[in-house]
Protein backbone atom coordinates (compact mmCIF):
# COMPACT_ATOMS: atom_id res chain seq x y z
CA UNK A 1 0.00 0.00 0.00
CA UNK A 2 1.35 3.21 -0.71
CA UNK A 3 2.03 5.89 1.73
CA UNK A 4 -1.00 8.11 0.05
CA UNK A 5 -3.24 5.59 0.73
CA UNK A 6 -2.73 4.85 4.35
CA UNK A 7 -5.25 6.51 6.89
CA UNK A 8 -4.50 9.02 9.30
CA UNK A 9 -3.12 8.58 12.31
CA UNK A 10 -5.43 10.43 15.02
CA UNK A 11 -3.68 13.34 16.75
CA UNK A 12 -3.05 13.09 20.67
CA UNK A 13 -5.21 15.24 22.85
CA UNK A 14 -2.89 18.45 23.49
CA UNK A 15 -1.38 18.01 26.78
CA UNK A 16 -0.63 21.09 29.53
CA UNK A 17 3.20 20.46 28.61
CA UNK A 18 2.02 21.07 24.45
CA UNK A 19 -0.34 24.14 25.11
CA UNK A 20 2.67 25.74 27.35
CA UNK A 21 5.18 25.18 24.43
CA UNK A 22 2.39 27.02 21.87
CA UNK A 23 2.61 30.09 24.31
CA UNK A 24 6.16 30.72 25.79
CA UNK A 25 5.19 33.90 27.21
CA UNK A 26 2.66 33.72 29.26
CA UNK A 27 4.37 30.59 30.45
CA UNK A 28 7.59 31.85 31.36
CA UNK A 29 5.87 35.00 32.77
CA UNK A 30 3.53 33.34 35.28
CA UNK A 31 6.71 30.65 36.23
CA UNK A 32 8.40 34.52 36.91
CA UNK A 33 5.50 35.62 39.37
CA UNK A 34 5.46 32.51 40.97
CA UNK A 35 9.29 32.86 41.82
CA UNK A 36 8.97 36.23 42.76
CA UNK A 37 6.41 34.98 45.20
CA UNK A 38 9.57 32.97 47.07
CA UNK A 39 11.90 36.19 47.37
CA UNK A 40 12.71 38.11 50.46
CA UNK A 41 10.15 41.29 49.76
CA UNK A 42 8.51 42.81 47.53
CA UNK A 43 5.10 43.05 46.81
CA UNK A 44 4.52 40.00 45.07
CA UNK A 45 5.76 38.31 48.39
CA UNK A 46 2.85 39.58 50.63
CA UNK A 47 0.36 38.44 47.69
CA UNK A 48 1.94 34.60 47.95
CA UNK A 49 2.05 34.88 51.83
CA UNK A 50 -1.92 35.61 52.15
CA UNK A 51 -2.68 33.46 49.44
CA UNK A 52 -0.50 30.54 50.64
CA UNK A 53 1.69 30.42 48.71
CA UNK A 54 4.94 31.35 49.80
CA UNK A 55 6.38 31.08 53.62
CA UNK A 56 7.87 33.29 56.20
CA UNK A 57 10.92 33.25 58.16
CA UNK A 58 10.26 31.87 61.77
CA UNK A 59 11.44 33.84 64.91
CA UNK A 60 14.27 32.48 66.78
CA UNK A 61 13.85 30.96 69.40
CA UNK A 62 14.73 32.89 73.02
CA UNK A 63 17.92 30.81 73.69
CA UNK A 64 19.41 31.23 70.19
CA UNK A 65 18.57 34.79 70.18
CA UNK A 66 20.10 34.93 74.16
CA UNK A 67 23.18 32.95 73.05
CA UNK A 68 23.78 35.09 69.45
CA UNK A 69 25.59 38.66 69.60
CA UNK A 70 23.94 41.66 68.02
CA UNK A 71 26.61 41.57 65.49
CA UNK A 72 27.68 38.38 64.79
CA UNK A 73 30.80 39.23 62.82
CA UNK A 74 32.32 36.98 59.87
CA UNK A 75 35.14 34.85 60.14
CA UNK A 76 36.75 34.03 56.46
CA UNK A 77 38.19 30.42 56.39
CA UNK A 78 42.05 30.55 57.15
CA UNK A 79 41.97 33.25 59.67
CA UNK A 80 44.76 33.30 62.51
CA UNK A 81 43.71 34.09 65.99
CA UNK A 82 46.11 35.47 67.52
CA UNK A 83 47.83 33.56 70.62
CA UNK A 84 47.87 34.47 74.50
CA UNK A 85 49.50 31.90 76.37
CA UNK A 86 49.87 31.70 80.10
CA UNK A 87 51.68 34.08 81.86
CA UNK A 88 54.64 33.13 83.51
CA UNK A 89 54.60 31.89 86.98
CA UNK A 90 57.00 31.43 89.25
CA UNK A 91 59.39 29.45 87.39
CA UNK A 92 59.34 29.63 83.49
CA UNK A 93 58.29 26.90 82.05
CA UNK A 94 61.52 25.18 80.13
CA UNK A 95 61.89 26.02 76.17
CA UNK A 96 60.00 24.08 73.94
CA UNK A 97 62.67 22.03 71.06
CA UNK A 98 60.32 20.30 68.81
CA UNK A 99 61.30 16.60 67.63
CA UNK A 100 60.82 14.48 64.97
CA UNK A 101 58.94 15.47 62.20
CA UNK A 102 57.25 18.04 64.68
CA UNK A 103 60.80 20.22 64.22
CA UNK A 104 60.14 20.56 60.41
CA UNK A 105 56.83 22.61 60.93
CA UNK A 106 57.30 24.18 64.10
CA UNK A 107 57.57 27.45 64.35
CA UNK A 108 60.36 28.85 67.11
CA UNK A 109 58.57 30.40 70.19
CA UNK A 110 59.84 33.34 71.31
CA UNK A 111 58.62 34.90 74.25
CA UNK A 112 59.33 37.86 76.75
CA UNK A 113 57.99 38.62 80.08
CA UNK A 114 56.21 42.07 78.88
CA UNK A 115 54.11 40.40 75.87
CA UNK A 116 50.23 40.13 76.45
CA UNK A 117 49.12 37.02 78.27
CA UNK A 118 46.52 35.50 79.96
CA UNK A 119 46.36 35.44 83.68
CA UNK A 120 47.11 32.50 85.76
CA UNK A 121 44.71 33.35 88.37
CA UNK A 122 41.31 33.08 86.09
CA UNK A 123 42.76 29.71 85.10
CA UNK A 124 43.35 28.49 88.66
CA UNK A 125 39.62 29.31 89.50
CA UNK A 126 38.31 27.12 86.31
CA UNK A 127 40.31 23.93 86.96
CA UNK A 128 39.25 24.50 90.92
CA UNK A 129 35.61 24.59 89.60
CA UNK A 130 35.98 21.98 87.37
CA UNK A 131 37.76 19.88 89.84
CA UNK A 132 34.53 20.03 92.24
CA UNK A 133 32.64 19.29 89.80
CA UNK A 134 34.44 15.98 88.70
CA UNK A 135 34.25 14.72 92.22
CA UNK A 136 30.61 15.20 92.40
CA UNK A 137 30.67 13.11 89.10
CA UNK A 138 32.65 10.68 90.81
CA UNK A 139 30.27 10.92 93.71
CA UNK A 140 27.16 10.63 92.06
CA UNK A 141 28.27 7.16 90.03
CA UNK A 142 29.47 5.84 93.05
CA UNK A 143 25.93 6.06 94.67
CA UNK A 144 24.40 4.49 91.29
CA UNK A 145 26.44 1.59 91.15
CA UNK A 146 25.86 1.23 95.15
CA UNK A 147 22.20 0.89 94.26
CA UNK A 148 22.21 -1.02 91.19
CA UNK A 149 24.16 -3.66 93.28
CA UNK A 150 21.62 -3.37 95.95
CA UNK A 151 18.44 -3.86 93.55
CA UNK A 152 17.19 -7.21 92.15
CA UNK A 153 17.75 -7.38 88.92
CA UNK A 154 14.53 -7.37 86.44
CA UNK A 155 12.73 -9.93 85.62
CA UNK A 156 12.63 -10.81 82.16
CA UNK A 157 9.29 -9.46 80.22
CA UNK A 158 7.13 -12.19 79.86
CA UNK A 159 4.71 -12.50 76.32
CA UNK A 160 1.67 -14.45 76.23
CA UNK A 161 1.89 -16.63 73.35
CA UNK A 162 -0.20 -15.69 70.22
CA UNK A 163 -1.63 -18.92 68.78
Amino acid sequence: MPVSEMPALPRPDPTVWARLMRAPLPAALAVAVALAGCSSDGPVKGVAEVAGLATTAQESKPFVRESRTADPAYIPVGRVFPEEPLCFGETPPPPYVPTGTAAKFARPVERKATDACKPRANFKSIEAELEAKRLANDAASTQAKALGRALPPPKPAVIPPTN
